[in-house]
């Protein structure tokens, strides 16, 4: 029997050591903000207008496996910001630098580069389509949105699309797979932003605002 009973221990802590587990410093709280500084960023172009927002997941099941990925100087990839599943928020470039998220890409308008004018936000999500997108998470990243829309960028962000819509080749990435967008369309009409998503090349997902701005 004690045998036995080692063993089911001993297979219980394994599975325990198996489940993501997320380090406080990557949990400010819901719709907090941390600063946690990505070396991965350079300067926009001069004559770079920031006008779009770019939606990604994360491809992990944890806000500190992106975060931890974004910090190393060799992943050569970053966001300006990470959301948990908790509704937390990771802040890793700052908006008027470059982050390096949307590598080879092109929007509706033939713009290509689209590091140069966008804001990156990751949205942790493990690419599962089964996997739902919590509540708390939803609101952070509407939050957030709202911020850019309303405060750091009005008047000038005419566009949220998916990383899926722009990345090039079409197909080369899928996210956010499944997100939720109708919780930004009152954002999007409040300012009169177009929203696409899908795959550029084939059932693309066009939402224009309701109302002008």
């Amino acid at each position: 029997m004690k045998i036995i009973a080692s063993l089911l221990i001993g297979a219980l802590g394994a599975m325990a050591l198996a489940q993501p587990v997320e380090d406080v410093r990557y949990r400010p709280g819901k719709f907090k903000v941390a600063w946690i500084p990505s070396p991965n960023y350079n300067s926009r172009p001069e004559d770079a207008l920031v006008d779009t927002i770019i939606l990604h997941h994360t491809a992990g099941p944890t806000t500190s496996s992106c975060v931890r990925w974004f910090e190393n100087p060799e992943s050569q990839v970053s966001a300006h910001y990470v959301v948990g599943k908790d509704g937390s928020i990771i802040q890793m470039v700052m908006p008027f630098y470059r982050a390096w998220h949307a590598g080879v890409s092109k929007d509706a308008r033939g713009k290509e580069g689209l590091n140069n004018f966008t804001i990156g936000i990751e949205i942790v999500h493990t690419g599962d389509p089964a996997e739902a997108y919590p509540d708390d998470q939803v609101m952070a990243v509407r939050l957030l949105c709202g911020y850019l829309c309303r405060i750091k960028y009005r008047n000038q962000i005419v566009q949220i699309l998916s990383h899926e819509f722009i990345a090039v080749p079409p197909g080369r990435k899928p996210d956010p797979i499944n997100y939720p967008w109708d919780s930004l369309n009152d954002l999007a009409d409040e300012f009169g932003i177009t929203m696409m998503h899908g795959r550029s090349d084939k059932g693309t997902v066009v939402r224009l605002p309701q109302k002008a701005n």
